[in-house]
């Protein structure tokens, strides 16, 4: 392991953890070690984490674990798991929920099902968090986090907090304009007014629908490839590859969905990437079209593939 200062910790409500295993926070269910694992409970206690750990110990957040690719050698920072203590929700008004970065994409949904407001049922099919969500402008069955988005409470670089509105944010597909070292707070969202027993068969039928055409009994992250602007879907291209079912180790490219790749038990981070790396050259080589990774490939030190 590289050898990484011990941070100055401020003073936390809940213990710093040391060498975390990263496996069972994550849906792909594999990666290394986090070095330290820190459970913030205030954003007082966020802006002192990064403000410290700013330029000497690399750091991320951590929500439910859904778009991640940890390497087999884990993490050499600092992870601000925020599932912890940034996981209250409630209404601002008749038709706006309020939802901090840890609350989980699920139980957004089934809030506002319970209060009889419409809009969030794409959201109870994915894995995850909110700030991860809105990360990655989650979306699904026709619905994304901009749609529903109202505005993004932000933790700057420099510990201020700003209020950001989704064209503030530059969401668009698969994609936030979040700056480099900034932490999603929080979220308000304004939906509809609709009778609950509508919004619970609408969830039934986009679960129904997911069970249908997707590989769910093996751990994975969900797509792991956006779909290209024009053209082709992902899954579409890399069927016509030829790479459906294709393993490396015990990591598989799924039969059922082909841009889902499946733990098949045991598989190691490097199989999933090198599944990866063959299917985008691949696809590149027959169709001409590069595809775009949906998931954050994360090295030890923070870095990402410059795809």
């Amino acid at each position: 392991m590289m050898e990484v200062t011990t941070p100055d910790f401020p003073v936390l409500t809940r213990p710093v953890a040391e060498q975390v295993s990263l496996t069972p926070h994550t849906t792909w269910r594999l990666g290394g070690p986090a070095r330290w694992m820190v459970f913030p409970v205030t954003t007082l206690e966020i802006a002192q984490l990064v403000q410290r750990l700013a330029g000497k110990v690399p750091w991320l957040v951590l929500g439910g674990g859904s778009n991640v690719l940890v390497d087999d050698a884990g993490f050499h920072g600092v992870v601000l798991n925020l599932t912890a203590g940034l996981n209250r929700l409630h209404l601002v008004d008749a038709v706006t929920i309020e939802a901090e970065a840890g609350v989980s994409t699920r139980a957004l949904a089934h809030f506002a099902r319970h209060q009889g407001l419409t809009g969030a049922e794409f959201l109870s099919g994915i894995p995850g968090s909110v700030g991860g969500a809105l990360r990655m402008n989650a979306g699904a069955y026709g619905g994304d986090m901009s749609k529903i988005l109202l505005s993004a409470r932000i933790l700057t670089p420099t510990g201020q907090e700003q209020e950001q509105t989704p064209r503030e944010l530059g969401m668009s597909y698969r994609h936030t304009n979040l700056a480099a070292g900034s932490i999603f707070l929080s979220g308000r969202f304004r939906l509809q007014s609709e009778d609950p027993a509508i919004i619970r068969r609408t969830m039934q039928d986009f679960n129904h629908r997911r069970i249908a055409s997707q590989p769910l009994n093996h751990p994975s992250a969900g797509s792991v490839f956006c779909n290209p602007p024009r053209g082709p879907a992902a899954w579409r291209l890399i069927e016509a590859a030829g790479l459906r079912g294709v393993w490396q180790g015990q990591a598989q490219v799924a039969e059922k969905h082909c841009n889902f790749i499946l733990n098949r038990g045991g598989a190691r981070s490097r199989d999933v990437l090198t599944l990866m790396e063959t299917i985008r050259e691949k696809v590149l080589h027959d169709s001409g079209i590069e595809l775009k990774p949906e998931v954050c490939v994360l090295s030890p030190d923070g870095t990402s593939p410059p795809w």
